[in-house]
C-alpha cells in the first residue's frame, strides 16, 4: 500500500512538474496611432500594413542607428491628417512615430480634442501610458527586459505621447509618439513566454 501511495504520489508530482500554466497576457497603453501596427514591427511590416513605399521616404539614420523614414504626404491617422515620420531600431523594430501636420488654429484645436478623446485629458500636451512596474512581469521577463533597457524605472511609462505646438516653427505643430520601451517588451514578451 505504501509503495501505491508513493508511486501515485511521485506521478502526481512529477505531472505537476510537466504542465505550465498559460502566462497571461501583459497588456499596456498605448499602440501607434495606426490601425493594424504595432510597436516592435520590422520595417517591412509596417510598410505594407500602412500601405507605404519606403522609396517615397527621405531616409535618415540617426548616430544611435535608428532610421527614420520621413513622409511628405499626410494619411489618415486615429488623430487626424498627419505626415508620418516612423523611426526604426536594429533588434527592435517599430520605436517611434513622429506626425507632422501644418493646421490653421481651428485644425489645432481639433488635433487636441482628438487626442484628449484617445488617449485623456492632458493639461501640458504630454500623456503617459502604463508604467513598467504596473506590468505585471515576472522576475525572467523584468531581468530580460533590463538586459535591453537597464536604465528604466518603475515609475517610467512605456509609451508616451508628446504634443508640440510652436507657431514660429515650420512644424507648427507635431506629435511625438515614443514607444522604445513598448517595442522592447513585445521582443521580451516573444522571447521569453
Amino acid at each position: 500500500m505504501k509503495k501505491l501511495l508513493l508511486g501515485l504520489l511521485a506521478v502526481c508530482f512529477l505531472g505537476g512538474c510537466s504542465t505550465q500554466e498559460d502566462p497571461e497576457d501583459v497588456t499596456y497603453d498605448w499602440t501607434p496611432p495606426f490601425e493594424d501596427v504595432s510597436w516592435g514591427m520590422g520595417e517591412d511590416e509596417a510598410m505594407e500594413a500602412l500601405d507605404l513605399d519606403a522609396e517615397e521616404a527621405a531616409l535618415d539614420v540617426t548616430p544611435e542607428k535608428y532610421q527614420v523614414f520621413s513622409f511628405t504626404s499626410a494619411m489618415e491617422t486615429e488623430v487626424g491628417m498627419a505626415a508620418p515620420d516612423l523611426v526604426f531600431e536594429p533588434g527592435f523594430g517599430l520605436i517611434g512615430v513622429t506626425l507632422r501636420y501644418m493646421p490653421t488654429e481651428e485644425e489645432a484645436a481639433e488635433t487636441l480634442t482628438k487626442l484628449e478623446a484617445a488617449y485623456g485629458k492632458s493639461d501640458d500636451g504630454t500623456w503617459s501610458g502604463t508604467k513598467f512596474g504596473d506590468l505585471g512581469l515576472s522576475e525572467e521577463q523584468v531581468a530580460a527586459f533590463k538586459e535591453e533597457d537597464e536604465e528604466i524605472s518603475d515609475n517610467d511609462s512605456i509609451v508616451t505621447i508628446l504634443l508640440n505646438q510652436d507657431n514660429l516653427t515650420d512644424n507648427y505643430q507635431e506629435c511625438v509618439f515614443e514607444g522604445k520601451a513598448a517595442a522592447i517588451l513585445e521582443h521580451v514578451l516573444q522571447n521569453n513566454n
